[in-house]
């Protein structure tokens, strides 16, 4: 019994000696393995190809975090599509399907989700290197890069770019919001710059323009910014500075209510019914009534505003080529007769051959007055009837003014946009056509001012007025046949006020509406959602940039957008604050 006993032990002792060297067997959990395993080509741009994982959760707009196990170089992706990883056909699928179902002819799960496998399809944002992306031309390695899902320290990396300004609102991944990585954007910069703020109703153009000019407010009010720049706002709903309702009916609490001193300091109304709000006169700078006198205007910007044929403006341009000012023009253009009646006699009597009928050169070859309708070119006095008629409609507008005298609110104008004021320019209850009206006799104004300021003396210069001009359904002033006259205000505007310190922040649903070559300018575009296809395709062609964020944008939720900006352009996706 004693030696069994001791056989025993010894047999127990060279068990675990044994077990030492040949531990248990150990089968390691599947891991999740996302390979680069192509590219594919999108126009100019180049999509890499992820062959996900099967048990790998992907959605469009999400960020990946890309390892070149080659090279040790580590990329950010982001995802703008998602594929088939293998071509199948709708009989493949139904074969499998069947397999799937019969006993005797299983398919094992594995080879299933295997073949169920999807493919990402993602766009290079760039290499990941001290704490930065930057682009340094390097590319991911076909089958020797994994990708996995990024971290939260890399998507703040998305934002770091965007940490000066206002704030606008935060990071946004796909659906999903970052409401602790903060976006920032200078309002500051927007001078002497284009700027767009594009998407379809009800996807938070109000509510980014609310969020720009809330943060502007406070820092011109703070002194934050040692450079004072005024805003000139568009406002058809009068929306900005009062409280209104989201389509939830929640109260949007406006300007006035949600700034309280810096409104009295800085926020101004300029409407043709400043009696309206009368009662907020203690809460903000100023009501002031909209009064813009006519003869303030050149007779090149009574051209563009009429809507002259090309004969009736070359009337106008030969009238402007003897020197005579503005002001003698209308005057003349208005006057009547003793009876009541528009007098086109002065003409003759005033610019001479140029205005004569055969009639009326033989009158002056005998040294006879030009008394007479019949001694003016009838072609000529039909063209001047015409003109006439145009600068009546223009004075039926409600801001409209026959002189000075009558009221001119320009003094004040440029005074509050040099202290860096906000101006919201109430077009509530005006027509179509007189808003147009409107934003153009307005920027010609500082356009004019500025212009002149630029040619002068150091100290002159000094004296122009840094001002942003944000300016609804822009399309309208932008559009082809706007612009297409290189002297027009329109293209003024829209090409050389970049040089007289004016910014332009335009908004609109409809980009495709916009001069193509214009839209190519633009320094920064702001873009939510958008109804049609061929309005991003526009958007792409002028910011190539962009064409990897359609998907992204088509499922982000309410408030959410891109934002590109800068050269070469910098993108962030963004989360506006207030739909959070």
């Amino acid at each position: 019994m004693t030696e069994a006993k001791n056989i025993t032990t010894t047999s127990g002792a060279s068990n675990n000696t044994l077990m030492e060297f040949f531990p248990p067997r150990e089968v390691p959990q599947p891991q999740e393995i996302n390979f680069v395993v192509g590219t594919q080509s999108d126009g100019d741009q180049k999509r890499y190809q992820v062959e996900l994982d099967v048990n790998f959760d992907c959605r469009v707009g999400d960020l990946l975090e890309a390892k070149d196990n080659r090279t040790h170089r580590h990329y950010l992706l982001m995802v703008v599509d998602i594929d088939y990883a293998f071509p199948h056909k709708t009989e493949h699928a139904q074969m499998l399907d069947l397999l799937r179902r019969r006993p005797d002819k299983e398919v094992d799960d594995p080879t299933f989700r295997a073949l169920c496998k999807n493919l990402a399809i993602c766009t290079l944002l760039g290499e990941i290197q001290e704490r930065e992306i930057t682009e340094r031309g390097y590319r991911p390695s076909k089958y020797t890069t994994t990708v996995v899902e990024a971290s939260s320290h890399t998507e703040k990396l998305m934002a770091s770019e965007w940490q000066i300004g206002v704030d606008i609102g935060s990071l946004r991944v796909g659906r999903e919001n970052r409401p602790h990585v903060p976006v920032r954007f200078s309002t500051v910069e927007l001078v002497g710059k284009r700027f767009l703020i594009v998407g379809q109703t009800g996807k938070g153009k109000s509510t980014a323009m609310r969020q720009l000019l809330d943060g502007h407010l406070r820092a011109m009010s703070s002194k934050q910014e040692n450079r004072q720049v005024g805003f000139l706002v568009d406002d058809f709903k009068m929306e900005y500075p009062f409280d209104t309702y989201n389509q939830s009916g929640e109260t949007v609490p406006g300007l006035i209510s949600k700034l309280g001193a810096v409104s009295k300091d800085k926020l101004v109304i300029l409407s043709c019914n400043p009696d309206e709000y009368r009662e907020h006169t203690h809460r903000i700078r100023d009501i002031v009534n909209l009064q813009l006198p006519l003869e303030t205007l050149s007779l090149s910007v009574l051209c563009d505003l009429a809507n002259l044929t090309e004969a009736q403006t070359n009337v106008v341009r030969l009238i402007e080529d003897t020197g005579r000012k503005s002001s003698e023009f209308f005057s003349d253009l208005l006057a009547v007769d003793e009876y009541g009646m528009p007098n086109t006699v002065i003409w003759g009597r005033k610019y001479g051959p140029m205005f004569y009928s055969a009639t009326g050169k033989k009158k002056v070859k005998k040294g006879e007055e030009i008394n007479e309708e019949e001694d003016i070119d009838k072609g000529l006095r039909d063209r001047l009837s015409y003109i006439r008629r145009a600068v009546q409609r223009l004075l039926k507008m409600p801001f409209m003014t026959r002189n000075a005298s009558y009221g001119d609110c320009t003094g004040k104008l440029l005074q509050y946009l040099r202290e860096g004021c906000t101006i919201i320019v109430d077009k509530n209850q005006l027509e179509d056509h007189e808003r147009e009206m409107l934003t153009v006799v307005l920027l010609y104004h500082i356009f004019r001012h500025n212009q002149a300021m630029a040619s002068g003396s150091k100290e002159q210069r000094d004296r122009m007025i840094p001002v942003v001009a944000a300016i609804e359904e822009a399309q309208y002033l932008l559009s082809q046949d706007k612009v297409a006259d290189p002297d027009s205000i329109f293209a003024k505007i829209a090409f050389t006020g970049r040089s007289y310190q004016i910014g332009l922040l335009a908004i609109t649903q409809r980009p495709q509406a916009i001069q193509k070559e214009l839209l190519g300018q633009f320094d920064g575009f702001l873009v939510l959602p958008l109804e049609h296809a061929n309005d991003f395709r526009h958007l792409a062609d002028a910011c190539p940039a962009l064409s990897g964020y359609r998907n992204d944008l088509a499922s982000a939720p309410i408030g959410g957008g891109v934002i590109a900006y800068g050269s070469p352009k910098k993108i962030v996706s963004v989360q506006i604050e207030n739909y959070l």
